[in-house]
């Protein structure tokens, strides 16, 4: 297993270059198979663990439940110590089951306390806002942040789907006020390019060459949903391009993606290595150091993830990539 090495982290575990997702843990999948897929995860080494309050809230009454999953799971095994919780705030659902996102001191104060209570614990690693809540000015959510680092002993701050230009500005006026700056960014990154089909939330942010310039020049730590693209380079290459699904076809199959699957199809071959292990090592091997964050639906997935994590992919390949 891969770890960060970053010096702005004030984690005390190990920070594994592979998150598991845990969206539908406690909810969509039952505590059975979610402990299963915990375990094996623990076993080989993952330590990182994302989830947030409103995980699975939009198939029903999924609220919490992801926390609580991970909250009895850490309870069972005792090994809160060793594992880096990270989990986010800052969107609601009203009475009428809109979606809303609320960076209110009063909000989000009340949310870090529902998660400590959740995940069992009474610190969390790494917190972040889910979302951007535009209308509200940074000056306030920054301050309001050093409230919410105080309730949940928060290691490290960040953001999930904000524009550079809201994070350069809200770590701009913390740098000059003292404050906690965000050192972590959540956003859609992989090396996949995706169809306009796939950004149909303007609340939703991809990896953009300002955001990783940005990222860089700052040191901040890059947390990749989506990094495994949807499994497209993985499906296509076993059972073929014309045999994936309509999702697929619709959201990724790009002339580029296209490209990239003929140049990833073809070093697998020469290496003997297998397409999952490009698409991770595209984000773990990155200079820009990142997590990246898998969803995985059975045991054999996360296994085959798992098996590949330690793969080292050069420099010049990912540049490789890049340049398609």
């Amino acid at each position: 297993m891969k770890y960060i090495e970053n010096h702005l982290m004030k984690i005390k575990p190990a920070i594994s270059k592979i998150g598991l997702g845990t969206a539908r843990f406690g909810s969509r999948m039952d505590m059975q198979k979610a402990f299963e897929l915990l375990d094996m995860f623990y076993e080989q080494g993952g330590s990182v663990l994302d989830t947030a309050r409103n995980y699975d809230e939009w198939a029903g009454d999924g609220r919490g439940k992801s926390e609580e999953c991970i909250g009895k799971w850490l309870s069972q095994n005792g090994n809160r110590k060793e594992m880096v919780l990270c989990t986010k705030g800052g969107v609601r659902r009203s009475k009428t089951g809109e979606r809303y996102f609320d960076l209110s001191s009063c909000s989000l104060c009340e949310e870090v306390k529902e998660s400590l209570e959740a995940l069992q614990t009474d610190y969390i690693d790494i917190y972040l806002l889910h979302k951007d809540e535009k209308s509200r000015n940074v000056e306030e959510i920054v301050e309001t942040m050093q409230r919410v680092c105080e309730i949940g002993k928060i290691s490290a701050v960040g953001v999930a789907n904000w524009t550079v230009q809201r994070l350069k500005a809200a770590n701009d006026y913390a740098k000059k006020n003292g404050y906690r700056e965000f050192q972590i960014v959540q956003t859609w990154w992989s090396l996949a390019e995706y169809t306009k089909e796939m950004w149909n939330d303007e609340n939703t942010t991809h990896m953009t060459k300002e955001m990783y310039g940005y990222m860089m020049e700052n040191q901040l730590l890059g947390m990749a949903y989506t990094a495994q693209c949807k499994g497209f380079f993985q499906k296509a290459i076993q059972d073929g391009i014309e045999n994936i699904d309509e999702f697929l076809k619709k959201r990724i199959v790009t002339p580029k993606n296209i490209k990239k699957l003929g140049f990833i199809e073809e070093y697998c071959i020469k290496n003997s290595v297998h397409p999952t292990a490009i698409v991770n090592s595209y984000i773990t091997d990155n200079l820009l150091q990142g997590i990246a964050l898998v969803s995985c639906s059975s045991v054999e997935q996360l296994k085959e993830i798992l098996e590949w994590d330690d793969y080292a992919l050069n420099q010049k390949i990912i540049e490789a990539l890049d340049a398609i």
